[in-house]
């Protein structure tokens, strides 16, 4: 490959530890596009030996077109107020100090010296070493010395970004997610920031020619990184962008036009490639999601901040992105953490898909919180690809909603949680989840990735087990999810199975679930019926767990039931048909396993949280069937009080039990057994 045999050429000592690792005389004779006018005199220069006047007519080009004015406009054009100005002079006279943060967790380098290697955490987590290299803390100091002018932040900048120069050699064949400098994710985004840092700091006089010369050979092996060692999924999202920016930003580097057509061609294919056709991402995570729209929303940004003909298949490719997040909104504002993601504001979100579709009223309605536009159209909704499922009532803020996981196991970032429930109600988040944790090795990481830290079935005392089989192939993008809906005024269902085995001999007990959400009963608010089906190859005796995790409330266990209170009147009421199975509190444990927590992001000794966490424990064998009643209120009281049904699973109805006394007896299905 070109570029590996011109890095391989320009090779200095690495015992002296002296970087970038490609030198000067190289970068300058290989790796310039000498017919711009100003840096035509170069090839004379390097000719005669004259490397200052070659890196002074090469700093001077530089200079004239870094384009602070567009990219750094919101730093110059702001009027700082002096509580403002005090809050980013204390951020950066910590930078100054060298105390430097990474995910979250901060380290102070007393001696000035960035150990670019450095773990210091208590669990060794191996994210914070890589994510030291994203460098924002650069950013902060940038903005600072644009407001200021204080030189001290160009020589703290220019003292750091020389070390890790120096200790963070570009690698010649290490694979994308190895080394601690150089993955391809962190190279990727370090661009954006840097491409702000230079622009900014350019006009110090501490910035020489000789620097900017090293400066450019770095942004130069990051072009060569990103072009030759990319990834996929939202990694790639990254490095893609990263290597746009250079492209577009340098465009004196000669590789220049290679690397924007080949980022720009991927940029479009992957809108087919990693977006099922409702708009959710593949990797099925609110968090990464997030991270490919926001890579794809900079890129277009960047276009027209510098007036470019915009690529308008982004603005085409990333409506229904942006529509997932008013499908998916929770009552609260934010969507729910799915996979390895996050709870993030709608509101925020649709404010970004504004300015790309200023006429859509259903963004201009979340964006503004209802003063301006109209919610969107529909209520209860399916992702048929992505197979998510949300029910609710209405638009508002005290709606009952629930979304029931019918997906598929996705690309990457997943958890073992098919037909995983969430309920929130009434302004409360009621049904919730184990979330999201660091990227480590801990009982709370392995917690949130299993069956256990999700509102659906054990088998046998085993998670479920897709990863142990499961493999992705390019076609998935466009097959539908295993999952039915039917939505009328009166009622939602949504039916789904997981059938990919439990343990790590994947015992093939098939989980079937059916959620209805009953609007209209008359003298009932809305409220869910979950049905469970089990079947499992042989007569044996099976024992099963329906998990349930609550947000923090008073929990009381009856027979057959559970109830939380969740103040203000405002509780949850569960009956469950088989007056025979054990409810039993599994909040805040760790043996004989890890369950009923919530995790908190930030490291440190306090990491999680303990919350209510019922647990219906029973045995079943061949085939099993369990109805469970969630019933949500707001005025104190619950009118059901139990729930009757037949454990056969060839049932097709089941009756409620009021608190008058009556009964009511309703059915789960059609005919056809299909969701009605």
């Amino acid at each position: 490959m070109k570029g590996r045999i011109l890095i391989a050429s320009a090779v200095v000592a690495v015992a002296a530890l002296a970087g970038p690792r490609t030198t000067p005389e190289a970068f300058l004779t290989k790796h310039l596009d000498v017919s711009v006018p100003a840096l035509s005199s170069i090839p004379a220069k390097m000719s005669a030996g004259d490397l200052a006047g070659a890196e002074k007519a090469f700093a001077a080009h530089v200079r004239a077109t870094l384009r602070n004015d567009v990219l750094n406009k919101d730093w110059l054009e702001r009027k700082y107020t002096e509580k403002e100005l005090r809050a980013l002079r204390q951020r950066a006279e910590e930078i100054m100090d060298y105390r430097l943060s990474s995910c979250g967790m901060p380290h102070h380098f007393a001696d000035h010296k960035v150990d670019w290697d450095l773990n210091p955490t208590f669990n060794k987590y191996k994210e914070w070493t890589w994510q030291l290299s994203r460098h924002p803390f650069w950013t902060t100091l940038a903005e600072y010395y644009t407001a200021t002018g204080d030189e001290k932040a160009v020589a703290v900048w220019i003292d750091m970004i020389s070390s890790w120069f120096d200790q963070a050699l570009v690698p010649e064949k290490a694979r994308p997610s190895d080394t601690h400098c150089w993955r391809t994710i962190e190279a990727g985004i370090r661009m954006t920031g840097w491409s702000r840092q230079i622009a900014a700091f350019a006009k110090s006089p501490q910035v020489t020619d000789e620097f900017l010369t090293r400066y450019f050979i770095s942004i130069w092996e990051h072009g060569w990184r990103l072009r030759n060692n990319s990834t996929n999924g939202n990694w790639l999202l990254m490095e893609l962008h990263g290597l746009l920016r250079i492209s577009i930003l340098y465009p004196f580097l000669n590789d220049a036009p290679e690397w924007k057509a080949y980022a720009l061609k991927r940029l479009q294919n992957e809108f087919s490639r990693q977006v099922y056709p409702d708009g959710f991402q593949y990797e099925l995570s609110t968090g990464y999601h997030g991270v490919v729209v926001h890579n794809y929303l900079d890129v277009f940004r960047l276009y027209e901040m510098l007036g470019l003909e915009k690529p308008e298949f982004i603005r085409t490719g990333l409506e229904k992105m942006f529509e997932m997040y008013m499908r998916l909104a929770m009552p609260t504002g934010v969507t729910p953490s799915l996979n390895d993601g996050a709870k993030v504001s709608v509101s925020g979100w649709c404010r970004k898909a504004l300015t790309l579709y200023p006429q859509r009223s259903d963004f201009q309605w979340f964006a503004t919180g209802g003063k301006k536009g109209t919610p969107p159209d529909y209520l209860s909704t399916v992702f048929p690809w992505a197979g998510a499922v949300v029910f609710r009532s209405s638009w508002g803020k005290d709606a009952v909603w629930g979304y029931m996981d019918g997906s598929p196991f996705g690309h990457a970032h997943q958890h073992e949680d098919k037909l995983n429930f969430l309920l929130t109600a009434y302004g409360k988040e009621m049904l919730t989840e184990g979330g999201n944790y660091l990227y480590d090795s801990s009982e709370c990481r392995k917690y949130v990735l299993s069956t256990r830290a999700h509102n659906t079935i054990r088998i046998d005392g085993h998670e479920q087990n897709s990863r142990r089989t499961y493999r992705w192939h390019d076609e998935d993008i466009n097959v539908k999810a295993d999952v039915e809906f039917s939505t009328t005024p009166a009622r939602d269902c949504a039916r789904s199975a997981y059938r990919n085995g439990y343990g790590p001999q994947q015992k093939p007990v098939v989980h079937d679930r059916t959620v209805l959400f009953l609007k209209q009963e008359p003298r009932l608010a809305p409220f869910f019926v979950v049905v469970d089906r089990l079947t499992a190859p042989d007569d044996r005796s099976h024992a099963f767990e329906i998990l349930w995790h609550l947000e923090e409330c008073g929990l009381k266990i009856g027979k057959g039931s559970f109830t939380g209170d969740f103040g203000n009147g405002i509780g949850l009421a569960a009956y469950v048909s088989d007056p025979s199975l054990k409810i039993t509190d599994m909040k805040g444990q760790h043996k004989p396993y890890f369950q009923g927590w919530m995790p908190i992001w930030i490291g440190g000794p306090h990491e999680q949280r303990p919350i209510p966490t019922p647990v219906v424990q029973g045995t079943f064998s061949g085939a099993y069937r369990v109805v469970t009643v969630l019933y949500p209120y707001c005025d104190g009281t619950c009118p059901i009080k139990a729930v009757k049904a037949s454990a056969d699973p060839a049932a097709n109805d089941f009756t409620l039990v009021l608190a008058d006394g009556t009964e009511r007896t309703l059915t789960q299905s059609n005919d056809q057994g299909k969701c009605q």
